[in-house]
């Protein structure tokens, strides 16, 4: 293990080979390249906090502000991101159950690779699984893969590295049935429960961002269903079906269906 920031209020220790993987791309990032890093593995079992750990020895700059949880804020803060910084979006599916929601944050990340290949961003993508992300971002643009899981006993703290060559076979050969045994990971190693920002506002910033995305997605969703069964209604009265056989198809009142062929029937 390697001791950072020793004899201060951040002095945690790192895996040696992690420290050394990590120490190689905050050189290579300087010939012009891009470092994006996925971490994932079971919820509650510590992603977040080898996120954190990770980013502060990337970036020693690293603060909450360079931490983000809903594709807006991504996209915000790297726009604004000075060269080689490091940002974590954390926990960038959870909560988001719906193919629609994981959509939005592969769309997200595919969308900003230009501008993190310009800016010479590293770049931490914590979520429940790798293999719900973009095929392109895990096959082509992403370094690494960091698997965190449990031990026999449930302890936290556990964690497996996967390089370039190794996270693309896992990626071919596990997603089918999301397993992370063939290939055998390059090292495993230890990290400690220790936060590199406050704690207590890190969790606070996550419940409202997290929250209020989730109120978002849910409207989205609403909206989307809603202009679907519109575009339903419109063809069955098309067909010469009636309002009431309509309203009741659809589970919908009859002031709504009234709204929704108003306009239909003014022009006829």
């Amino acid at each position: 293990m390697v001791i950072l920031y020793e004899n201060t209020i951040d002095e945690f220790s790192m895996d040696g080979y992690l420290h050394k993987n990590l120490t190689t791309a905050k050189e290579i990032i300087k010939k012009d390249w891009d470092m994006l890093f996925v971490l994932d593995g079971i919820e509650g079992g510590g992603k977040s906090v080898l996120a954190q750990q990770m980013a502060k020895f990337l970036d020693p700059n690293f603060n909450l502000d360079k931490i983000v949880f809903t594709p807006n804020n991504f996209e915000k803060v790297v726009k604004e991101a000075n060269k080689y910084s490091c940002i974590v979006y954390d926990e960038a599916f959870a909560g988001l159950s719906s193919r629609a929601a994981m959509s939005r944050v592969n769309r997200s990340l595919v969308k900003m690779l230009t501008e993190i290949r310009q800016k010479n961003l590293f770049i931490i993508i914590v979520l429940p699984t790798f293999f719900d992300l973009d095929k392109y971002v895990a096959l082509w643009r992403s370094r690494a893969l960091i698997h965190i899981y449990k031990g026999d006993r449930f302890e936290r703290g556990f964690f497996s590295f996967y390089s370039y060559d190794k996270k693309k076979s896992l990626y071919v050969n596990g997603k089918k049935y999301y397993t992370y045994t063939n290939p055998s990971p390059n090292f495993v190693g230890r990290f400690p429960n220790h936060y590199t920002v406050d704690k207590e506002a890190y969790k606070e910033k996550k419940y409202i961002e997290t929250t209020k995305d989730e109120k978002k997605v849910s409207v989205d969703t609403k909206r989307v269903i809603s202009e679907r069964e519109q575009e339903i209604a419109l063809k069955m009265f098309g067909e010469g079906i009636s309002k009431v056989k309509i309203r009741k198809s659809l589970n919908r009142s009859e002031t709504t269906i009234y709204n929704w062929l108003r306009d239909i029937e003014i022009m006829e």
